[in-house]
């Protein structure tokens, strides 16, 4: 191939194209309980604002609980046989739902133990399949491979809450739950066709001898000593929890504050999140465009944006609810472009033996401070109003574009820079 040649497209590589195609299906039925969970928990079970917080903290609390160390065990097994395990346990968990309640004895402890418990399988495949990429796509094509998995679920979050508003309004929402109860099923049977991996191999051969301690200080060592990683894992932490706060009282707000209906929140839900797939799509063009720390302190700054629109939405008219998907579509837009890029460098960085740890220390903080904000916004809700909750959570938004705005990050021009800052020594190799 000559130097000037366009790479085959990924689709072309058979390993991803069913990868990407069984993650498409399961991204449409995770878009789908996104809606139909909690309109279940609202709707069919009544629960407070302090429950509709918990619901939403148990997604993501095993991230805080056990992150770090499924990222230890993800490092030291095949990864293939821990995706198809955790597909196969969340098909079981979710399918429990529509069952209980065609049984008549759902009820919403049966609700938070599900979702604690689907989070779990979360963290399992969330950290695995993150390490387990790379080995079939080629470092060098990250990004493209990052982008197109963003695209598609970004596409699942427009297409997905449409659909589940529609459902909703002609069966249950805990029946809709079925689908998505399949879509991990339909997962899990694609994986068995992808290609069997074995456990990573560290040239020094001393993986196995590390304790846990010792092994978790590795993975922490390959954030600590890259500026980009270090900085953009601190404006996560604010991101997370102040998105959190605020996405614990979405449909609370949408439904009780701004008296907008079910079906109608589905929609609103899937056009505002069409912010999240042009993100997506365009995250590599961005980055290209403008630089890589403009692009993320500019993508980091739009949540508070969004979000700031959205409490001004009131009334149940079709003004408010054009508004409330505006809002949304703004307020999604550039926390793809800030995944796929800081993901992709991530993945590109870390060798193959240390992915499930470096993966696991970023996302345990970030998803587990999902779970601290979740609860956050249940107690705000509780003590101050809905829409008040949501006005704080936005202001709390504009403090990650400010943190990376005061950071050497936003210097850099592309991601093999390094920002200009003091050389610090780096006992993993990794630089």
């Amino acid at each position: 191939m000559g130097v000037t040649d366009k790479p085959a497209s990924l689709f072309r590589n058979r390993a991803f194209a069913l990868f990407w195609s069984s993650q498409s299906v399961s991204f449409l039925g995770t878009q789908i309980t996104y809606v139909a969970l909690p309109l279940t928990a609202v709707v069919v079970l009544s629960a407070t604002p302090m429950e509709a917080g918990l619901l939403n903290a148990l997604e993501s609390l095993p991230f805080l609980l056990f992150g770090l160390f499924v990222g230890v065990l993800v490092d030291r097994r095949a990864r293939r046989p821990i995706l198809i395990m955790a597909n196969l346990v969340r098909f079981a968990a979710l399918a429990w739902i529509p069952l209980a309640y065609a049984l008549g004895i759902l009820t919403i402890t049966q609700l938070l133990a599900v979702t604690f418990l689907v989070g779990v399988m979360t963290v399992f495949f969330e950290i695995a399949y993150m390490s387990y990429l790379p080995g079939f796509v080629g470092r060098d094509r990250l990004m493209e491979a990052n982008g197109k998995l963003q695209a598609s679920s970004s596409a699942a979050e427009v297409a997905g809450p449409g659909i589940a508003g529609g459902l909703i309004s002609v069966i249950s929402a805990p029946v809709v739950i079925a689908i998505d109860a399949v879509s991990y099923l339909v997962s899990a049977l694609a994986l068995v066709g992808m290609p069997a991996d074995s456990a990573p191999q560290n040239d020094t051969d001393t993986e196995g001898k590390l304790s846990v301690l010792a092994s978790l200080r590795e993975g922490f060592a390959v954030v600590r000593h890259n500026t980009l990683l270090r900085w953009c894992t601190g404006a996560v932490f604010f991101l997370s929890l102040f998105f959190s706060s605020v996405m614990a009282v979405y449909f609370l707000f949408l439904i009780r504050e701004a008296g907008i209906g079910s079906a109608a929140v589905g929609l609103i839900v899937a056009v505002g999140s069409g912010g999240g797939l042009v993100g997506a799509l365009l995250s590599e063009r961005l980055n290209t465009w403008l630089g890589t720390g403009p692009t993320l302190v500019a993508a980091l700054a739009l949540p508070g944006i969004g979000f700031l629109l959205l409490s001004a939405v009131d009334g149940g008219s079709l003004g408010a609810a054009v508004l409330a998907g505006v809002a949304t579509f703004i307020g999604f837009f550039g926390i793809p472009v800030f995944d796929v890029t800081v993901i992709s460098f991530r993945q590109s960085i870390t060798p193959e033996h240390l992915q499930g740890r470096v993966n696991a220390t970023v996302r345990s903080l970030s998803w587990g401070t999902l779970a601290l904000g979740s609860l956050m916004g249940g107690a705000l809700a509780s003590a101050l109003g809905l829409r008040e909750t949501v006005v704080l959570s936005a202001a709390g938004l504009f403090v990650p574009s400010l943190f990376l705005l005061l950071s050497p990050v936003r210097a850099m021009r592309h991601l093999e820079q390094q920002p200009d800052e003091p050389a610090e020594p780096n006992p993993v190799g990794t630089r």
